[in-house]
């Protein structure tokens, strides 16, 4: 049976329909604030700490763990810890040795605060509440956000580990 012109043309106007749902909708994803784009839960791919010679090493080790959580009233929180912490001898976190606590203390980063969106310059101003390095306690910090597509860089300027970058990759989660 063949299809008459009306047919052929009700196809060409669904496709022309769909075509410009879709252009709408990717130009609506590129309008979005970079405060838009932020916002949501993100999982750990990765988190490198870059010398100054351009050299990575990977702080939390190959396959590290972690999240951070952006919400609309300007709080965050990000933990980020290395997989292959070894188990406490005794089920009991008050009561770990040297050892043990010292490589739950480097193999851990937390903290969580408030923040606010640079737009002109791509990047966030982090007020740190509190966090599992001391140090960072009521400090104020920059990242440098990059968003490309599900993937969020944070690029750390000042390192926790002393000069150098660390760039910190996310994946959003759904």
């Amino acid at each position: 049976m063949m299809k008459g012109p009306d047919t052929l043309s009700a196809a060409w106007v669904l496709v022309l329909v769909i075509a410009g749902a879709f252009h709408t909708c990717n130009a609506f994803a590129q309008q979005q604030s970079l405060k838009e784009q932020l916002l949501g839960t993100w999982t750990l791919v990765s988190i490198d700490y870059v010398r100054q010679d351009g050299g990575r090493f990977q702080t939390f080790g190959p396959e590290p763990k972690g999240i951070a959580i952006f919400d609309r009233s300007d709080h965050y929180i990000i933990a980020v810890m290395r997989s292959d912490r070894p188990k406490f001898a005794i089920n009991d976190r008050l009561k770990g040795t040297a050892e043990e606590n010292r490589a739950t203390t480097q193999g851990t980063i937390t903290y969580f605060g408030t923040y606010s969106v640079d737009e002109a310059t791509q990047a966030i101003a982090i007020h740190i509440v509190g966090s599992s390095f001391p140090n960072w306690n009521g400090t104020d910090q920059k990242r440098i956000v990059t968003i490309a597509g599900e993937e969020l860089k944070l690029t750390n300027p000042t390192a926790s580990t002393g000069g150098g970058t660390t760039e910190v990759v996310f994946k959003r989660t759904r």
